[in-house]
């Protein structure tokens, strides 16, 4: 019956008296106020026992196929024994691990061949000045996350539990924590039937053991873990219910303060794996979506409990918070136990592999010996040879048997051929072309690809381990820099701090936007290699910057990064192009009053920005009277004329609408500019007209230009221009849009000929 339904409980205590299947109330009381959904800790304790039945089949096929990775032989070694064919060959000959191995390789490689695993994206500073934070504080994080001991490990059981069960899961102990525990089926219990999301998990319980110091310190402070949600005394009571001691006396007298303090010594003094049997408590944590589609956290203990051991109603806001699953794909019905991993996949397979090299090998004994026929019992108990030089001599009524043993081995060769090529086309661990059989297309780099090609990783494998993998250190990254007591992020801080990273720009980091880096090659060396030699092939269209980090790429995946700032040192500064030199050279023409015409081809962004910088410093020394405003007039009007040429193409490209968009601005400034350069040119004409006209010279030759006049030529070419520019602007608009909708028109009519 599926879980979502709901029942009736006989026991109410001002609740809706409703649960689900799996024995969770609907969240509010009588009166419609919000409740937690979990009632109490039997109630706990039933949907973990719930849970656990309905996981029983599964975890009985998981146990086989961790004994099949394990090693385990392909027969129960009990039986052969009880059948008389305990001298049959009985090995596991390690095809799975070999798998796994390979497998795990690649996932290793996606990590250890970056330089950084995330990328952050801050919300303080200039735009120069951010990038060059936001890659410091990327670089700190990776460093942060190495220097973890437990990192390494942690990845890798993650990694294996992903590949060979399909679903693994990292989760957090606390809301503040940035350190994740890893675990699996094993370690979580979900409800059956639950859709492959985190955001669909009504209750997940992780099962975790703790040392007992790790609980004692939870409570060192009983008033302060009291406020947090611990209940002191239970706590106390489990730690002593679940300690035995094995000669210095007992801690189970009843009085919970005296054994707690004896307890506490031994703590203190060390001495606890020396008296004690069981030092550590089996715990259970529930982690119940509410109504509102956060997460409450409980804790008890697994056997027994009383109450619970810590209780906190919405601790987590959202799933992701408190745990991130690893699901190879959504299964064969897009449900979390119907995703399938590499075990599953090739359990058969390994089991029959195993089974036929087994008879392949007692064939192979049976074809190398020499069948002996004893003619009683007697004579098979006094068989003996006896050696004379080069001669033996048979023991008497011995008959050496001349029959033909059917040759088993070539009879399970090709057998074993095929299983190996099904096996190789139903996993993406391995390749049919390898150095044991090579393509039939051979050329220089597949003689490299040979070596590792196994080692790839199907894009859909990637695409899937990234989404959870990009969603952890999401996690990570938003905890690590909050978490100030925690003394490796002050370490952290510190590091930033002195590489001129200042404290307010990571705390205001916008996490949502962090992204796990993606290696080149899909876990494979030589398809890095290969992707970076085609790159190398068309760098010449790379600018400096772009240059110098493909030989980084390309040092870092030969001799590791760490040993690649010692040959290609990490490119800084701005990313300079032959454009930006153009630009430079047209603002010391256009200054002088020269005119530059404007290409389709160049970079106008660059080109804006080098201009408006020339443009704006002009606009500013003629406010603050710095500049003869009748020199200035010329220059005005050519920037004006060429940067407005330059917004004309631009205005097109949508990743150029910010610069556009300052540009137009800068081009108001400088059209009043010119006004009002062009009005005071028109006063001092007109004054000097006055001048001559109360002392007219003799023999003028003709009359003085009219200085309103020309005011009103640059008026309308001013007026012309910026009429043009509008033009221009709403044109390209207009084409943009009609190529989307031709776009949109001719994909409509392709999927009505597919149809």
């Amino acid at each position: 019956m599926p879980y979502s339904k709901t029942k009736r409980s006989t026991s109410s205590s001002g609740a809706l008296a409703v649960l689900d299947e799996i024995g969770l109330t609907l969240g509010v009381d009588e009166e419609g106020k919000k409740v937690g959904r979990l009632k109490d800790v039997d109630s706990a304790l039933a949907i973990y026992n719930r849970l656990k039945e309905a996981d029983k089949q599964s975890a009985l096929q998981r146990a086989r196929i961790d004994a099949m990775f394990d090693g385990a032989a392909p027969y129960e070694q009990g039986k052969l024994n009880a059948s008389g064919q305990g001298m049959k060959t009985n090995l596991n000959f390690g095809e799975a691990q070999r798998l796994l191995d390979i497998s795990l390789s690649a996932y290793v490689d996606l990590y250890s061949s970056l330089e950084k695993f995330v990328t952050v994206s801050g919300t303080l500073g200039e735009e120069e000045q951010q990038h060059i934070w936001e890659s410091i504080v990327s670089e700190e994080i990776t460093h942060l996350l190495r220097s973890w001991p437990e990192f390494h490990s942690s990845y890798l059981r993650l990694c294996t539990t992903f590949i060979k069960h399909g679903v693994g899961v990292a989760y957090f102990d606390s809301p503040d924590g940035w350190r994740f525990r890893v675990g699996s089926f094993e370690d979580i219990l979900i409800p059956r039937q639950t859709p492959a999301s985190e955001e669909m998990i009504d209750v997940a319980v992780l099962r975790r053991s703790y040392h007992l110091h790790e609980l004692a310190r939870f409570i060192v402070n009983p008033e302060a873990a009291a406020k947090v949600g611990w209940n002191v005394d239970e706590v106390k009571r489990v730690m002593l219910k679940n300690v035995q001691t094995t000669g210095r006396g007992s801690f189970s007298t009843g009085n919970y303060e005296s054994d707690y303090e004896a307890l506490q010594a031994e703590l203190k003094n060390n001495d606890l794996y020396m008296g004690v049997e069981n030092p550590t408590v089996e715990v259970l944590q529930f982690l119940v979506r509410e109504t509102d589609g956060s997460l409450s956290h409980y804790t008890c203990a697994s056997s027994n409990p009383e109450s619970f051991m810590y209780e906190k109603q919405s601790r987590y806001e959202k799933a992701e918070e408190a745990y991130v699953m690893f699901n190879f794909g959504v299964g064969s019905n897009g449900t979390y136990h119907s995703v399938r991993g590499l075990g599953q996949r090739i359990f058969a397979h390994i089991q029959t592999s195993n089974r036929l090299r087994c008879q392949m090998v007692d064939g192979a004994m049976l074809s190398s010996s020499i069948m002996l026929q004893p003619e009683s019992s007697r004579a098979l108990e006094e068989l003996d040879f006896t050696y004379y030089g080069s001669y033996a001599v048979l023991s008497p009524n011995v008959n050496i048997i001349e029959k033909a043993i059917p040759n088993l081995t070539q009879a399970v060769k090709p057998a074993l051929e095929d299983m190996q090529l099904q096996l190789a086309q139903n996993t993406d661990t391995q390749s049919p072309y390898g150095p044991n059989q090579s393509s039939p297309y051979r050329n220089k780099d597949q003689v490299v690809s040979d070596m590792d090609v196994s080692t790839q990783l199907s894009g859909a494998a990637l695409n899937l381990f990234y989404a959870s993998w990009g969603r952890l250190l999401r996690e990570v990254v938003k905890r690590v820099i909050s978490d100030t007591r925690d003394p490796a992020v002050r370490d952290f801080y510190k590091r930033c701090e002195q590489r001129g990273v200042p404290a307010e720009f990571i705390r205001n980091i916008d996490t949502a936007r962090t992204k796990a880096v993606r290696a080149i090659g899909n876990g494979s060396r030589a398809n890095r290699l290969a992707s970076l030699r085609e790159l190398q092939a068309i760098s010449g269209s790379f600018d400096e910057t772009g240059r110098r980090n493909l030989t980084r790429d390309i040092v870092a995946t030969r001799a590791g990064s760490d040993m690649a700032d010692r040959y290609a040192p990490v490119a800084n500064g701005d990313r300079e192009t032959l454009d930006m030199k153009m630009a430079m050279i047209e603002n010391h023409h256009i200054i002088q009053g020269q005119s530059f015409p404007v290409l389709s081809i160049e970079l106008h962004g660059s080109h804006l920005r080098a201009h408006l910088e020339a443009f704006g410093q002009l606009i500013q020394a003629l406010n603050v009277g710095e500049a003869d405003p009748m020199q200035s007039l010329q220059p005005l009007q050519a920037f004006y004329q060429h940067v407005s040429e330059h917004v004309q193409f631009a205005s097109g490209d949508p990743a150029l609408q910010s610069i556009v968009s300052e540009a137009n601005q800068v081009l108001q400034y400088g059209e009043e500019q010119i006004n009002n350069t062009a009005k005071a040119q028109e006063k001092e004409q007109r004054d000097a007209q006055a001048g001559e006209e109360a002392a007219p010279m003799e023999g003028e030759a003709g009359a003085a230009p009219d200085p309103k006049m020309e005011a009103h030529q640059v008026q309308m070419q001013i007026m012309q221009e910026k009429a043009d520019l509008e033009l221009s602007i709403k044109q390209r608009k207009f084409e943009q849009d009609q190529s989307l909708k031709d776009a949109e028109t001719a994909m409509k009519f392709q999927e009505g000929a597919r149809g």
